[in-house]
């Protein structure tokens, strides 16, 4: 029987999540579908209902349904559960498992650049749920020190909880921002040159840090080219757009997902910026 596989949210229209893994389906022979399905938070409940009568084989999920949807399922991952956020549904045996797999492609897409060590200082910008799951990627799997940063400290005060990372606000973080050797920024600040505020300036950064944005459309932000003018090795949010998906891929299949095609179909999909 032809599985059917899903991603939800609102908006949905944009996402490139259908035509990665539609390519990835075509090129392992499965019979299986991936389609989007546009919900508003009226009709979430009644969706979720659907999806189970349907019997769907496995989902996505996207914002702003990533909390919503844990209510709705039989098991949490620890690191979903860590970060209070689910964005794929694993449905096996008629149990529905919830993971964030946004933390682990994050930190798969840093590891290509070089390995993160016990020497590193990270700098985390913002608070928000891409934050949250990048945050604990790194304080489960790595020995880095931490420090987030936020426009409201109380939300980096709050990640940054029960652990030995720290919380700052983002005028602190600014002021001492060449101790740090990888500086992530997780907000929607200077998404287009039209709104080019960044989050914090750049000036103090070190030479040879690591800056990355998980924005990758466009593919340099002005965040990134700032820090490019300032001798930094930067990264855009395509490595962790891909590699969440293939890991969701692994997960609903047991197949490893082909990167590459993943990561071309991205960039023909927006216009190879």
């Amino acid at each position: 029987m032809k599985k059917l596989y899903c991603v939800i949210g609102n908006p949905i229209a944009h996402s490139l999540s259908p035509v990665m893994h539609t390519a990835l389906l075509e090129k392992n022979h499965l019979d299986a579908s991936y389609v989007p399905f546009l919900i508003t938070k009226e009709t979430f409940t009644a969706a979720i209902q659907g999806l189970k009568a349907l019997g769907i084989s496995g989902f996505n999920i996207t914002s702003p349904f990533k909390e919503a949807i844990i209510p709705f399922l039989d098991v949490l991952d620890p690191e979903a559960e860590a970060c209070a956020a689910v964005n794929t549904v694993v449905v096996k045996d008629g149990r529905w498992t919830g993971y964030n797999t946004d933390g682990a492609g994050y930190l798969e897409g840093l590891r290509s650049i070089r390995p993160i060590t016990n020497a590193d200082q990270i700098l985390v910008l913002g608070a928000g749920g891409a934050s949250k799951a990048i945050f604990q990627a790194l304080s489960h799997h790595t020995e880095a020190n931490i420090v987030v940063a936020n426009r409201t400290v109380e939300k980096a005060e709050k990640m940054v909880a029960g652990t030995r990372h720290q919380a700052m606000r983002l005028s602190e973080a600014e002021a001492n921002l060449a101790i740090f050797t990888i500086v992530i920024q997780t907000t929607s600040a200077g998404l287009t040159e039209e709104n080019a505020e960044l989050p914090i300036t750049l000036d103090n950064l070190t030479a040879g840090a690591i800056v990355s944005d998980i924005i990758y459309n466009p593919a340099e932000t002005p965040f990134l080219k700032m820090a490019k003018s300032r001798g930094a090795t930067i990264q855009n949010g395509l490595p962790m757009f891909v590699n969440q998906a293939a890991i969701a891929f692994q997960l609903w299949t047991g197949i490893e997902a082909d990167r590459n095609l993943m990561r071309n179909i991205v960039l023909q999909e927006i216009g190879g910026k």
